[in-house]
């Protein structure tokens, strides 16, 4: 895991806006149940998870349903980033909010339009731009969440396995932890220590995603921190933002 992992997930995140641990907290408790009592989603075995296929079925369960992201990752000493988005089932509605390092970002597409609004201290600035095919293409993996799994847990080489059955908020989930015991590191970094853990429903949505992540390099250490939430599938709506008319007569040409 390279130490500019996160700046390079932002940076993704804010380009696509404008083109465009620990303990589990929560939920409920496993009860009786056990491993037996659940079919492991794709990608998925006793053995172990393969994090790229368990993404792309995480992906393929979520089409056509409307969902909430929300997604906080913290670097230390480089301050922390929160995304949250409202995505509807047919992704011509979407609405995010991201914040970093005292700016907010906020978009809102419709099928054709994408309107943007930038804050940073007292200054606000709108963008308004037509929406294209090309444009709406990141959509899927990135506000799904696939994008994260792949940038700390497919190019981390972490193995998750099956460790427990749990309830999250009324749904039956598999517990998938993996530590740094077989994460790969990059080039002249170690990683010190590495603990994450996934929570996948029978159908393959990964409702939590937790990672931390300690590297050092060149006698500099730093952790990297990421919580990401997958919620009210299929009850999720996109509401307009009360800045929608603003970011129009602004923009109107």
């Amino acid at each position: 895991m390279r130490t500019k992992a996160l700046q390079l997930l932002v940076v993704s995140c804010l380009v696509a806006l404008a083109g465009c641990s620990g303990a589990l907290s929560g939920g409920g408790g496993a009860g009786e149940q056990t491993l037996g009592d659940v079919s492991y989603p794709a990608g998925v075995s006793e053995n172990g998870t393969d994090v790229s296929t368990l993404a792309d079925a995480h992906v393929e369960a979520l089409n056509g349903s409307s969902f909430t992201l929300e997604l906080d990752v913290t670097q230390r000493g480089a301050g922390s980033n929160a995304v949250r988005a409202a995505v509807g089932p047919d992704r011509d509605n979407v609405r995010v909010n991201v914040s970093a390092d005292g700016q907010s970002m906020e978009l809102y597409t419709t099928g054709e339009r994408r309107y943007l609004r930038v804050a940073t201290g007292g200054d606000v600035t709108y963008r308004t731009t037509r929406r294209t095919s090309d444009g709406t293409s990141f959509v899927p993996s990135s506000y799904s969440g696939a994008t994260y799994l792949d940038q700390f847990g497919v190019r981390a080489g972490a193995n998750f396995t099956p460790t427990g059955v749990r309830q999250l908020d009324g749904t039956k989930v598999v517990v998938l932890r993996a530590d740094g015991s077989n994460v790969s590191a990059p080039e002249r970094a170690n990683v010190a220590d590495y603990d994450a853990t996934i929570l996948v429903d029978e159908q393959g949505v990964v409702h939590r995603f937790e990672a931390s992540v300690g590297t050092e390099r060149d006698d500099t250490s730093t952790r990297i921190s990421v919580t990401m939430n997958i919620s009210d599938v299929e009850t999720t709506s996109v509401e307009e933002p009360s800045w929608l008319d603003a970011a129009r007569n602004q923009t109107s040409s």
